[in-house]
């Protein structure tokens, strides 16, 4: 009884605690400006009038609205939690025009470049054959769409699943990625989109993301890591990754080793607390005369089976949620006639010659922006070039990567939202997707690569 009164009176706290909001409201004299909460997924944009409304759920913390539009300048307006103890506040101001030179407005030329239908998000997006492909969602529902460049539509297939992310593998195939099964589709010569198979998220994970790409007739892969969901265990608690390859004509498939990562301070602080798990798990089940799952060698990875007590279950969370949260993130670039793997946690690039040697180890240069590189790196399949990510006062930045010297460097703005939700490079353009809540719907906007 008295757990069931300690749950009632936390849901009382929380209900009064998210009750406290603060309406922000304004008229900025200026259709679609992008108002945003600078580090939270929140935000909204004028209507045709120029007015706006954006509710503030934390008023315990200072925050910073970042207003964007097209043709404008960035604004930004910072708010005290003092100011936040109003049940709203009005930010009003006229958004100042942007002078640009004729070269600038033609290099930088920036657009929203697709909307999709009211009551839809767009979950992913990917390129292919000069086509982009469109995942967008509504509750229980997907849409296959597919746009040329110009982003016309020209073709759309509704499922009555849901799935999470669109994939293409190495093998152009697209892959409609969901939480217990994918399916895999493409376009045929009558623009239709057509259903190839269906098949488990097992094999996705276990089979088509461990190929990464396809080098001097062979493929390289890397080791099987879990894709299952935040409480499952990665390989090596996702801070090491080895890979391999296996000539596409050896009739033995033989996997033959390439190079090998360890980000060893994240590979020491995740097996600290990986083992004081551990440890507190084989002594509960000892004084339980539980089975111990680990010993007994049948537990699948999950890591919330192991949580027989709360204290486990909180190191379980914490460890899940704070130390493992980040997988180790190796980026293969092909070339013509070398590959390379760029550690972008670590700053470090190994070159592969075409007789699969490691040719060289060298840093990875940084040369502008250090604070605000983001550690990921994108890749131009149009035109093979590609990019170091930098986010300065919530908005993408790109820096173009030299392969050659091993530098990078911030360059230009290349989204008009912060943190988008999607952010992708193709053809010398930077597409970015975020949700007009004001809308209802999805949108993509592209920007000019210098």
């Amino acid at each position: 009884m008295k757990r069931y009164l300690l749950i009632i009176a936390l849901l009382g706290l929380f209900e009064g605690t998210y009750a406290q909001t603060t309406k922000v409201y304004g008229n900025l004299g200026v259709e679609n400006v992008n108002i945003s909460v600078i580090n939270t997924q929140y935000g909204t944009s004028t209507n045709s009038k120029g007015h706006y409304e954006l509710p503030v759920y934390d008023r315990t913390k200072q925050i910073n609205l970042y207003y964007s539009c097209i043709g404008y300048r960035d604004t930004i307006v910072q708010l005290t939690p003092r100011q936040l103890e109003r049940d709203s506040i009005n930010v009003s101001f006229r958004m100042r025009k942007q002078n640009y030179n004729l070269q600038e407005v033609g290099v930088t030329a920036s657009r929203d470049f697709y909307r999709s239908k009211k009551g839809r998000n767009i979950a992913d997006m990917a390129f292919l054959d000069g086509n982009i492909y469109l995942l967008e969602n509504k509750p229980k529902a997907s849409s296959m769409v597919v746009l040329d460049l110009e982003g016309s539509e020209i073709a759309r297939v509704d499922y009555d699943e849901l799935f999470e992310k669109l994939y293409i593998d190495c093998f152009n195939d697209v892959i409609l990625v969901g939480q217990d099964s994918c399916l895999q589709v493409y376009l045929d010569e009558r623009d239709s989109i057509m259903p190839v198979s269906v098949f488990s998220r097992e094999l996705y994970r276990d089979k088509l993301l461990r190929i990464v790409c396809e080098f001097n007739d062979a493929y390289i892969i890397k080791t099987a890591v879990h894709d299952k969901g935040v409480f499952w265990l990665k390989y090596n608690h996702g801070k090491s990754q080895d890979f391999e390859y296996i000539l596409k004509n050896d009739p033995k498939k033989e996997q033959k080793p390439l190079c090998s990562f360890l980000d060893t301070i994240g590979f020491v602080s995740c097996h600290s607390q990986w083992m004081s798990i551990l440890n507190e798990y084989h002594q509960v089940v000892a004084e339980n005369d539980g089975i111990d799952l680990i010993n007994e060698g049948i537990w699948d990875g999950y890591m919330i089976s192991l949580g027989e007590t709360g204290s486990l279950l909180f190191k379980i969370h914490w460890y899940c949620s704070i130390a493992t949260k980040k997988e180790y993130c190796i980026l293969p670039l092909k070339f013509k006639d070398f590959l390379q793997f760029v550690d972008v946690d670590n700053h470090q690039i190994v070159e592969i010659n075409k007789d699969f040697e490691v040719a060289s180890r060298r840093p990875l240069k940084i040369t502008s922006g250090e604070k605000y590189f983001k550690n990921e790196f994108l890749k131009d399949d149009a035109t093979g070039k590609a990019y170091g990510l930098f986010i300065q006062n919530g908005v993408n930045h790109l820096g173009l990567y030299d392969a050659t010297q091993g530098t990078v460097g911030m360059g230009q703005k290349a989204s008009k939202v912060a943190y988008p939700k999607a952010f992708k490079v193709y053809d010398d353009y930077a597409y970015s997707v975020s949700f007009d809540s004001y809308r209802n719907q999805g949108v993509i906007n592209r920007m000019k690569i210098k």
